[in-house]
């Protein structure tokens, strides 16, 4: 018979995932005979032929075709979690509690409870039964579902076990569902029909896209009622979808087609085990069907090394540090393992080689050391070494007798009295005056120092220390920014710091006292829209309790400089 061929280039050389496997023509051919029926309206056959064989395949009533493996495992929660409050129990490695972005506790208002397995393999009904919780304390959430995984990480679940958790449940009413999505491996791996296995829980959910190698979809199996309130929460969550028929056509090509040839890949996945072994490496989980966990520290390499020299034959891995998994599907072929096997050995025993030349050199601290003709002389083979300049030291004695005499010598500082960069030599040194505008009538304007350099200036002190900011708002009205400033610029010079640092509380009083008296003269005189701005600027001023204690002081303080003014100007 003719072998299909995959579009997908990568499908025969990528170990990361088996979602990596790509449509074939045989599928395409399956997929042009679907039916062109309406799923939302339970009209499409070539869905209901594949949700029918699928049903009794596992043993149940009915199934649900959905669009993915989170979805159909949400279903599933959603219809057994219904009466909150409510919890689920689950592993702490499992699919569902790891990646599906907390679904359980979104869709179905339910606490979970994750479990770590005792034997760290899969979990016991010694595991579940220590953690359920019933109705007796308010305190905590009642379990309503025991969600397994089976295959978790490419371990096999016994059924022996399952059988046990499945008596547990029964009998303190507890709902027992089960992710499936590799179940279809662990049938093929221990010969237990899939019935065998379907028959210990309310829900399975399968995956269509991973081993099965559908291009999309999973599908839920349970009694008639559960896929029917199933149905409703599908489309409630908008996976509902139309003329779907194609692709249930594919995947019930897939299991007819693809699922026997599990066994090659099992075959397949013991083989790399076997050379992984050989090089060194640590198998983490038991490699009971597709998968192969891999910690490669014993063995000299990294994952990234490994990666490296696998690209080079198109071959793709995933993981990091020394942490890899390998999963292997139907589109994999034997010489492709064969070459994957090749690159491993090869990566292992370059690295091993590399490692015992480095350990024949001999350590630096056991080598000899090289004699020169002089100590003072550098050796030929290194450059001679930058000497500082030799500093004088200044003793406690000495700098006694510093002091003795008039005069006192300058002794060098091994340390500049200043650094500078060369950035602080170019960069330029801005700064803006404000200037008033000569025969201008209306308010003062700002101006760059260059661009009014004739300009006359007025000191910042005397301008505010002194009433005139007043007599001005009288003859002209004076914008909310000039009565702050006095209308004139801002420069304070060296010798002149000290006294506007003691005169500078006194300017900002007087500079409150001149805003609020020509807000209230702009007020008067324009009581338009910007009118009402001022008003409510004077508002919140008036009514700002710091300003209110600011304004009490600066009219103290006003009156006591106008009436010495007076008093000067009557004497």
């Amino acid at each position: 018979m003719h072998k299909s061929k995959t579009f997908n280039p990568l499908a025969y050389s990528d170990f990361r995932s088996d979602t990596a496997t790509a449509p074939t023509p045989d599928m395409f051919a399956a997929m042009m005979k679907s039916s062109l029926g309406d799923d939302v309206f339970n009209e499409d056959d070539s869905i209901k032929n594949l949700e029918r064989y699928v049903a009794t395949l596992c043993g149940h009533e009915a199934a649900l075709y959905c669009a993915s493996g989170t979805m159909s495992n949400q279903l599933a929660h959603r219809v057994h979690l219904s009466n909150p409050p409510q919890s689920a129990m689950v592993d702490i490695r499992s699919h569902v509690f790891n990646y599906e972005a907390g679904g359980i506790s979104f869709h179905s208002q339910a606490a979970v409870y994750p479990i770590m397995p005792s034997n760290g393999r899969y979990l016991t009904v010694e595991d579940i039964a220590s953690r359920l919780v019933f109705d007796v304390d308010v305190h905590y959430a009642p379990t309503r579902v025991v969600s397994l995984e089976n295959t978790l990480n490419g371990t096999i679940m016994p059924i022996e076990e399952i059988a046990r958790i499945r008596q547990l449940t029964s009998e303190h009413g507890v709902k027992l569902h089960l992710d499936g999505a590799r179940l279809w491996h662990a049938s093929i791996a221990t010969g237990i029909t899939m019935r065998d296995y379907c028959s210990h829980f309310d829900t399975i959910s399968l995956c269509l896209s991973k081993g099965i190698g559908a291009p999309i979809g999973s599908i839920l199996v349970g009694s008639e009622d559960a896929i029917k309130k199933a149905r409703h929460f599908r489309l409630l969550f908008g996976g509902g979808w139309r003329q779907a028929g194609f692709l249930a056509e594919a995947a019930l090509w897939c299991i007819k087609t693809n699922w026997p040839t599990m066994r090659d890949t099992h075959r397949q996945a013991r083989s790399l085990e076997h050379a992984f072994r050989q090089v060194g490496c640590h198998i983490t989980n038991p490699v009971d069907t597709n998968m192969i966990w891999v910690d490669s520290s014993d063995a000299g390499f990294t994952v990234e090394e490994l990666m490296a020299e696998l690209a080079k034959e198109n071959i793709k891995i995933s993981g990091s540090g020394c942490a890899a998994r390998i999963v292997l599907h139907y589109q994999i072929s034997d010489e492709v393992v064969n070459k994957f096997i090749d690159v491993l050995k090869k990566t292992a025993s370059t690295r091993r080689l590399k490692v015992e030349v480095d350990l024949t050199r001999a350590p630096m601290q056991d080598e000899a050391p090289r004699k020169c003709e002089s100590d003072d002389e550098p050796s030929p083979s290194t450059p001679a070494p930058h000497r500082l300049p030799q500093i004088k030291q200044l003793t406690l004695e000495g700098l006694e007798s510093k002091f003795e005499g008039d005069a006192f010598e300058e002794v060098a500082s091994p340390m500049p009295h200043a650094i500078s960069f060369d950035e602080d030599d170019v960069r330029p040194k801005s700064s803006c005056h404000f200037h008033e505008m000569n025969g201008s009538t209306e308010s003062l304007s700002l101006a760059p120092k260059s661009a009014s350099a004739n300009k006359s200036r007025r000191p910042l002190l005397s301008s505010l220390s002194s009433p005139s900011v007043l007599s001005e708002s009288k003859n002209r009205p004076l914008s909310a920014y000039a009565a702050l400033t006095g209308g004139h610029k801002k420069k304070i010079d060296k010798e002149r710091k000290g006294d506007d640092e003691q005169e500078g509380p006194t300017i900002r009083r007087a500079q409150s006292l001149d805003l609020t008296e020509a807000l209230g003269e702009k007020k008067a005189m324009d009581p338009s829209r910007d009118g009402k701005k001022l008003t409510k600027l004077q508002y919140r001023l008036s009514h700002n309790p710091a300003s209110k204690a600011l304004k009490r002081a600066s009219v103290r303080i006003a009156r006591s400089l106008w009436s010495r003014e007076s008093s000067s100007e009557l004497k």
